[in-house]
C-alpha cells in the first residue's frame, strides 16, 4: 500500500476529528467480488499496525494482499480516492 503525502494530510486531519489513531482495512464481499474497505479505529494493545507514510494501518493476513497494489492519494478536487491498479475498470 502507498499513502501519498497529499493522502496523508487529509488522513492525519481525518483521524483527529474522530478521535482515531489507525486505519484499518478490511475485505468486504460486493457484486464484483472481494473488495477492500477502509475504516477508522483506535488501535488496541495488542495490534501490531503497518506504518505507511506515518499512518498506522492495521489489517489482517487476507486484506495484506489485496493492499500490494492499492495507492490512496487524492484527486483533482483534494478528496481520498483508493486507487488499485490490479482490479480491472469495470465492474460485473
Amino acid at each position: 500500500m502507498i499513502i501519498t503525502d497529499e493522502a496523508k494530510v487529509l488522513l492525519t486531519e481525518m483521524l483527529k476529528e474522530n478521535g482515531q489513531d489507525s486505519l484499518k482495512a478490511s475485505l468486504q464481499q460486493g457484486c464484483c467480488g472481494t473488495s477492500l474497505y477502509f475504516t477508522f479505529v483506535n488501535k488496541k494493545t495488542d495490534d501490531q499496525p503497518v506504518v505507511v507514510n506515518g499512518i498506522n494501518v492495521l489489517m489482517d493476513g487476507e486484506a495484506v494482499l489485496k493492499t500490494n497494489t492499492v495507492t490512496i492519494k487524492t484527486d483533482d478536487e483534494g478528496k481520498l480516492i483508493v486507487e488499485d491498479s490490479a482490479q480491472s475498470s469495470g465492474c460485473c
